[in-house]
């Protein structure tokens, strides 16, 4: 409140200078200038006090906003990296398998995220197409040497 009572009476004095300049000064092209350089100076004195009240109104709008950015900016990096992972372990085994001449239907890739935001791959099941029942072994045993992964092979008709 006291900052108030303040700003309005270097208001009020800054009205009462301008005031007594314009009277003093000359009519003609001066009075022109002087009427300029006064509209300025009381647009000063308005705007400095306000000046000192927005870099705390900005900082606590900002932090909040960064707040609310970097978490969804977080999730989402989260997001597209654990779905990357998944792609890239589906296009190796589906890759594996056709070096062996082995038909893949689907790769379900089991994985977690622990607190650190670690990955961790428990087991990549994969569904072999009809026809490849007896291959289900195989393809297991190739894919466990080749990712080092846990695996788990079946088969439309198994």
């Amino acid at each position: 409140m006291n900052a108030v009572k303040e700003w309005s009476a270097v208001i009020c004095m800054a009205a009462l200078i301008a005031a007594m300049l314009q009277n003093l000064v000359p009519s003609g092209s001066m009075q022109r200038m002087v009427k300029f350089v006064i509209g300025v100076f009381i647009i000063c004195v308005l705007i400095v006090p306000l000046k000192k009240i927005t870099p705390i109104i900005q900082l606590d709008i900002d932090e909040d906003t960064n707040s609310i950015n970097n978490s969804q900016l977080k999730n989402t990096v989260d997001n597209q990296y654990s779905l990357a992972v998944k792609e890239s372990i589906t296009n190796l085994v589906m890759t594996e398998l056709n070096s062996i001449n082995i038909k893949c239907k689907n790769v379900n890739v089991i994985m977690d995220t622990n607190e650190d935001k670690c990955i961790s791959i428990n087991k990549v099941v994969v569904n072999l197409a009809k026809g490849y029942d007896s291959e289900c072994k195989k393809a297991e045993n190739h894919l466990e040497k080749v990712l080092g992964l846990k695996t788990e092979v079946t088969s439309d008709g198994s």
